[in-house]
């Protein structure tokens, strides 16, 4: 009987790491959609913001100089949207990796404020709870009749 467990055609599956397959090829696969996919979220939303910094210079057209720089702003701001949809995600990471080595203090700076800010937003948010006196009541509860004491 001829040995076959090295005959591909038997179905046999080798056991060796191999790119793209298995468990982490998926996992790969998924962070790489993710990254893709929030890559996407982000210029969709710099690009937001240019269209809400030209609208807001729309607003000046009396003031030629001040729209002017809202426009300029919204150009920038476009540009930026445009680079970030250009770039992979490796690369938008390693500029962001080379910037922080060239001026550490500007990062720790920007971290601590967008850190204050997002601690900030947090706690401006809180649940309240809803006063008895603004209460809503469901309508198909009868109403409860009062109970006098008796001395």
């Amino acid at each position: 009987m001829p040995d076959r467990s090295r005959d591909p055609a038997t179905g046999s599956v080798e056991h060796g790491p191999s790119p793209g397959f298995g468990l982490a090829g998926a996992v790969r696969e998924q962070v790489q959609g993710y990254a893709a996919n929030r890559k996407r979220d982000a210029v969709r939303a710099v690009s937001d913001v240019a269209a809400g910094i030209r609208d807001v210079g729309a607003d000046f057209a009396g003031a030629p100089h001040v729209k002017a720089f809202f426009d300029s702003a919204a150009a920038g701001v476009e540009e930026l949207s445009e680079d970030i949809g250009r770039r992979t995600v490796g690369e938008l990471y390693d500029e962001v990796e080379a910037a922080v080595r060239r001026r550490p203090g500007v990062a720790a700076a920007a971290a601590a404020v967008a850190g204050f800010a997002l601690l900030r937003f947090l706690k401006a948010s809180p649940i309240r709870p809803v006063p008895r006196s603004h209460a809503v009541v469901p309508v198909d509860v009868p109403p409860v009749p009062d109970i006098e004491r008796r001395p």
